[in-house]
């Protein structure tokens, strides 16, 4: 499982137009945190994560590298779940050197030209990361298993249809609706305030609760489909 994290995250960083564009999000998201603190300066964190999963399975799939990696004597399991680390693992050094560069510009320019009332201190910095690392870590789940049976990149599309169809309900008019669509969105979609997590406050919620059950089911889900699924060959 370890040659496959190191396998993608050299796969990830090898890619000449995915560094630039999650160098170009660091950008923004350096600037965000200078002019918002950190309290709302992940934003662009929530579109790291869809550039770094995006196709994680799929595309070895449609290459045919599936194929050969899988003629060694390696599961399925280890596969998928040497990807979903490796995502992780890739979106903590995104979030750790986007954190680091935006602290030390922080320091050495906003705070010795400007004054303002946003929080600079690195505690709110480890805390916003941490935040925005679940945050993907849950969305990454979800494309881990698009990607298992979705061509190409048309995982993106089924997180997006999977928000969509449950924040539908909250527009409707009728109230019964608005509840059941509000029930569904706390189990599929389970939103967590991780800052008060990291206080101490709710660690044993029924929030953190759903939420870790939801991405144990995503990923128990992955996993069957991924090793029941009849790969392709000679695919382009």
């Amino acid at each position: 499982m370890i040659e496959m994290v190191r396998r993608f995250v050299r796969q990830k960083l090898g890619s000449a137009g995915l560094v630039v564009a999650l160098a170009a999000l660091g950008i923004v998201q350096l600037l965000a945190l200078a002019a918002q603190g950190a309290a709302a300066g992940f934003a662009m964190a929530g579109w790291a994560i869809l550039v770094i999963a995006a196709g994680s399975v799929s595309r070895d799939v449609s290459s045919g590298a599936l194929q050969m990696i899988l003629s060694r004597p390696i599961r399925r399991t280890q596969y998928l779940f040497g990807r979903y680390l490796g995502i992780l693992l890739s979106f903590g050094l995104f979030l750790l050197a986007t954190s680091a560069l935006s602290f030390l510009f922080v320091q050495l320019v906003v705070l010795r030209t400007a004054r303002g009332t946003a929080d600079y201190s690195l505690a709110s910095l480890a805390v916003g990361a941490g935040q925005a690392f679940l945050t993907g870590a849950f969305q990454a789940a979800i494309l881990l298993l698009f990607s298992t049976f979705l061509p190409g990149i048309a995982d993106l599309l089924g997180l997006l249809l999977v928000h969509l169809v449950l924040n539908l309900p909250q527009f409707s008019s009728s109230p019964w609706l608005r509840v059941a669509g509000q029930r569904a969105r706390e189990n599929i979609l389970p939103a967590v305030e991780w800052a008060r997590v990291f206080r101490g406050h709710g660690v044993l919620g029924a929030a953190t609760g759903r939420w870790v059950f939801a991405l144990t089911v995503y990923l128990v889900i992955a996993a069957i489909v991924f090793s029941r699924r009849e790969l392709p060959y000679g695919q382009d």
